[in-house]
C-alpha cells in the first residue's frame, strides 16, 4: 500500500474517532432547536395559564363579596352612568309600562333585587330579537323581540334574564377577566416572543367564549326558577328560545364558537326546572 494511502486511511480513521467522542459527550445536547422551541414554548404557556386562572379566581372571589356600594363605586369610576335613552312613543311607553309592573313582580319574589335603584327599562329601535344590559343596569328590549314576545311570562323570562347578569355582576367579572388577560398575556409574552403571544390568545378567547356561555346558562337558570315562581311555570322561557331557534336556523356545531349556548341546550336546562 502507497504511503499516501496509508496516511488518507489514518486521517479518516482519526476523522471518524474525533465524530464519535464528540456524539458521544454528555455535555453535546442531541435536542433539536425545534424540540427546545416547542418545550420552551409550552413551559410559558402553562405559566400563563396558571397565572390567569389563579388571578381569575382570586378576582371572582373578591367581586362576588364586593358591597352594592362597592359595585356602583367601581362602574362610576368606570364612567358606566349614562342617561337611558329610548323611543317615546306611545307604542314604546305602553311597552315600558308593562315591563316596569312585570320588574316590580320579579323584585317582590326576590327581595335581593330592590336593592338595584339604578335598574332602568328602555326600548331600542332595532329590528333584531335581543335585549342587553349595559354595566350601569340600563336595560334595553329591541323592537324587534317586543313583537315577538306574546304573554307576559316570555317577558318576564327576558327581563329577568338581563336582570340577573346585573346581579351575578357578569360585566364586572368580564371586564376584569380581559384586564387580567391583556397584562398577563403581554407580560409575558415579553419572554415568550410573538408566536406565543398569539397562541395565549387563542386559548384565551376560547376560553372566553365558554366562559361567556357558563354565565348565559346561569342567567337562564335564575330567570327559569323565578318566572316559574312567579307564573307557576317556565313555561313562557322554552317557548321564546323555541322562537329564538326558528329565527336562527344556524347550524348546532355554530354554538360551539358562540357567546351563548344553542337555543336546543338552553331549553333542555330549563326543562329540567320545569314543574
Amino acid at each position: 500500500m502507497e504511503p499516501q494511502s496509508l496516511m488518507n486511511d489514518e486521517n479518516n480513521y482519526n476523522y471518524e474517532t474525533q465524530i464519535n467522542l464528540i456524539e458521544d459527550n454528555v455535555n453535546i445536547s442531541k435536542t433539536s432547536d425545534i424540540k427546545e422551541f416547542f418545550i420552551l414554548t409550552t413551559a410559558i404557556i402553562v405559566m400563563v395559564c396558571g397565572i390567569f386562572f389563579v388571578s381569575d379566581i382570586v378576582m371572582q372571589i373578591f367581586i362576588n363579596n364586593m358591597s352594592y356600594q362597592t359595585q356602583r363605586k367601581i362602574e362610576n369610576f368606570l364612567n358606566a352612568d349614562s342617561k337611558l335613552t329610548s323611543q317615546s312613543t306611545k307604542a314604546n311607553q305602553k311597552e315600558i309600562l308593562e315591563l316596569k309592573k312585570i320588574q316590580k313582580k320579579l323584585e317582590a319574589n326576590d327581595l335581593e333585587l330592590k336593592q338595584f335603584k339604578k335598574l332602568e327599562i328602555g326600548i331600542s329601535d332595532n329590528d333584531a330579537i335581543n335585549a342587553y344590559i349595559y354595566p350601569n343596569g340600563e336595560i334595553y328590549f329591541t323592537t324587534g323581540i317586543l313583537k315577538e314576545l306574546k304573554s307576559e311570562d316570555q317577558k318576564a323570562f327576558v327581563l329577568a334574564h338581563e336582570i340577573a347578569h346585573y346581579k351575578n355582576r357578569d360585566h364586572l367579572k368580564s371586564i376584569g377577566r380581559s384586564i387580567l388577560a391583556l397584562a398577563t398575556i403581554n407580560l409575558i409574552g415579553l419572554g415568550g416572543g410573538e408566536f406565543t403571544t398569539k397562541i395565549m390568545y387563542s386559548i384565551y378567547n376560547i376560553n372566553d367564549l365558554k366562559y361567556s356561555q357558563k354565565q348565559e346558562i346561569e342567567a337562564d337558570k335564575y330567570a327559569g326558577k323565578l318566572i316559574k315562581k312567579i307564573y307557576g311555570t317556565n313555561k313562557g322561557a322554552t317557548e321564546f328560545f323555541k322562537l329564538i331557534d326558528q329565527k336562527q336556523h344556524f347550524p348546532e356545531f355554530i354554538h360551539y364558537f358562540s357567546t351563548h349556548p344553542s337555543p336546543s341546550t338552553r331549553i333542555k336546562l330549563i326543562e329540567e326546572t320545569r314543574l
